[in-house]
């Protein structure tokens, strides 16, 4: 056994947070109500505790995003409880739209999802062993694709896979979390189970392969833009599509169990190790323009109706894709009229004040994205940062929206026309984030 056996101590931690009665659903424009559990839902924390008493977390919550105010009170009372610091607890969310609409939940769920995501961390602080833990990456490059360049292939542009091993000191596995950008959203707006999605079939199989007693953990990164391969356009209107079933999305999620298993066996632990964090809060600057005038927008919502009404009016177009398309139109039209009252509002700010974070386990770092962040912005974060693994953690300590490249403004369409950000947003991103990175020690 190499170096100080016993240095360093991991805590894993699970509990269900599942609503106890049928909330409506959030992810797409509906207002469905759940009408069961398909699968249940989660708060899956890995606390770690080096040699000089210092602690991080980091939480993956299967839902879709948690606001500020319920952040800052988990982060407060896993304080209050543990020890571990405020700016050290991250809190990520895998964004399943098989989840419920936590803002419009009633306080009695709310409060169950601050109880349980504190005892997820309490229980995995109360029961830390002397581990190992080892940190490295892989590939899936099936599992996720670029949604906005499906034409074009749909090539993922990071399919990077990160991976935590945790053992205890004997080299028996305890534990595994894994970190990749793809939307848990392939069920679409039919869908009326709470469920986590693919990842559930991930962790699922990797059960079945590494045995039920090794705790599992999946942690979003950047997903903007990637889905498991289908148009967010067309998926917004409710195109029936054969890939947004249970049987397809099992397909995919197994499609990560087999590479985190091959993985595995070549990540190297180590006992002993040292844990940094760091928080900053950024003004990010928000739109400045608006492609169309707000009576364009309202007079191109209105052409949308009459020609939607129009085309589905005549029965040789039912079930084909030209109306597809043409409603497509119709609710990018609407989705362009709906930002527009925002944007020409006299309250529309000029900059949103947002936290960044990092944090550093050995020489790992896993750096916060504020949202649905695209692909291709962390994965500059990633090249240009000091640490060779660095790694990207989605929809974290609270929920800001789409934040596209600057490029696909000039393209539209449905994650930049209902986005708040300005396109200088991108290099503004990248360039905070790297400055959140450098505030670790090294």
């Amino acid at each position: 056994m190499s170096q100080k056996a016993g240095t360093l101590k991991i805590g894993l931690g699970d509990t269900i947070i599942t609503p106890r009665e049928n909330l409506q659903l959030r992810g797409f424009a509906r207002s469905q109500m759940a009408t069961g559990t398909h699968d249940d839902l989660h708060v899956r924390s890995l606390v770690v505790e080096d040699s000089a008493g210092k602690s991080v977390c980091i939480m993956s919550l299967s839902i879709v995003y948690l606001d500020r105010e319920l952040v800052e009170r988990i982060r407060r009372e896993i304080n209050e409880k543990t020890g571990i610091p405020e700016n050290a607890i991250l809190l990520s969310c895998t964004h399943t739209h098989a989840g419920p609409f936590v803002e419009e939940a009633p306080d009695s769920y709310r409060e169950f999802l601050v109880t349980q995501s504190v005892k997820s961390v309490t229980d995995a602080w109360e029961s830390r062993f002397p581990g190992r833990l080892g940190i490295d990456s892989t590939e899936v490059m099936e599992l996720g694709r670029n949604r906005r360049r499906l034409l074009y292939g749909g090539v993922h542009p990071d399919p990077q896979v990160a991976l935590i091993k945790i053992e205890d000191l004997d080299g028996e596995l305890k534990g595994v979390l894994f970190n990749y950008g793809c939307h848990p959203s392939s069920l679409d707006w039919q869908n009326r189970l709470y469920s986590e999605d693919w990842p559930y079939y991930s962790i699922k199989g990797l059960e079945e392969k590494l045995g039920a007693d090794v705790r599992l953990s999946y942690l979003q990164s950047a997903q903007g833009d990637i889905n498991t391969g289908y148009s967010s356009e067309l998926s917004a209107v409710g195109v029936d599509m054969p890939v947004r079933t249970y049987w397809y999305i099992e397909i995919k999620g197994k499609q990560m169990t087999d590479a985190v298993d091959a993985a595995l066996p070549d990540i190297q632990t180590v006992d002993s190790l040292t844990v940094d964090a760091a928080t900053a809060r950024y003004d990010f600057p928000l739109r400045k323009s608006f492609p169309v005038t707000l009576e364009e927008a309202a007079k191109n919502a209105d052409a949308a109706d009459i020609k939607l009404a129009a085309m589905e009016a005549k029965s040789e177009l039912q079930g084909t894709r030209t109306l597809d398309y043409v409603r497509f139109e119709h609710f990018s039209a609407h989705q362009r009229h709906t930002f527009a009252k925002k944007f020409y509002s006299e309250d529309f700010p000029e900059t949103e004040n947002i936290e960044l974070q990092a944090i550093r386990i050995g020489d790992a770092v896993f750096f916060s994205l504020p949202g649905e962040v695209f692909s291709e912005i962390a994965l500059a974060v990633k090249k240009q940062s000091p640490y060779e693994k660095t790694y990207a953690a989605g929809v974290t300590n609270g929920f800001y929206g789409y934040m596209p490249r600057a490029a696909d403004f000039i393209e539209g369409d449905y994650e930049v026309d209902g986005c708040k950000y300005s396109p200088d947003a991108e290099a503004f991103m990248i360039e905070s984030s790297l400055d959140v990175i450098s505030r670790l020690t090294n």
